[in-house]
């Protein structure tokens, strides 16, 4: 087994890139820098991207996701100006699965939705400031079917729109 950690500079000298390869390929903590910020850090076990990648601006997480023989699998985060999430989401084998929640800058609720293998199946809700539900719509295949439905802020439904084959009926 030949190891070796492998730095890449500028050319001011300064680390751009830090890694650890095994027999030739990434095997471990992979961590990129801009000056002397960390600016992203991924693990890689075999050449592929495995277990958590976290990346940063300014000092402060902007990514997080989770990584599986290459490919996304599990959770990811968004964060935007904050510290709050921006977006959640499931992920299996590379493609978004399971459900994806929208964050206001406030950290409230905005809209989640529901992927199987990436597409768009089930409900979709979204949400007002005050948590309320304003509109409620179903996915089949990645394309609206069923009933669309918005809500005044009193929860009574103030457009109804039915849906075949992503087209109103």
């Amino acid at each position: 087994m030949d190891e070796k950690e492998l730095i890449q500079r500028d050319d001011a000298g300064d680390v751009m890139q830090r890694a650890r390869t095994v027999d030739d390929q990434l095997d471990g903590e992979l961590v990129q820098f801009d000056g002397p910020n960390v600016i992203a850090k991924m693990s890689y076990k075999a050449g592929k991207l495995e277990g958590q990648s976290v990346f940063y601006d300014a000092g402060r997480v902007k990514l997080q996701s989770t990584f599986q023989n290459g490919m996304q699998d599990g959770e990811t985060i968004v964060f935007g100006e904050g510290e709050q999430p921006a977006m959640k989401s499931g992920w299996r084998a590379g493609k978004l699965d399971g459900l994806s929640s929208w964050f206001r800058p406030d950290g409230s609720l905005q809209r989640t939705a529901h992927y199987v293998a990436g597409v768009l199946e089930g409900e979709a809700l979204a949400y007002d400031e005050g948590g309320r539900i304003i509109e409620r719509s179903t996915y089949k295949n990645g394309v609206l079917e069923g009933e669309l439905l918005r809500y005044t802020k009193s929860g009574k439904v103030r457009e109804r729109i039915v849906y075949k084959n992503g087209k109103p009926a």
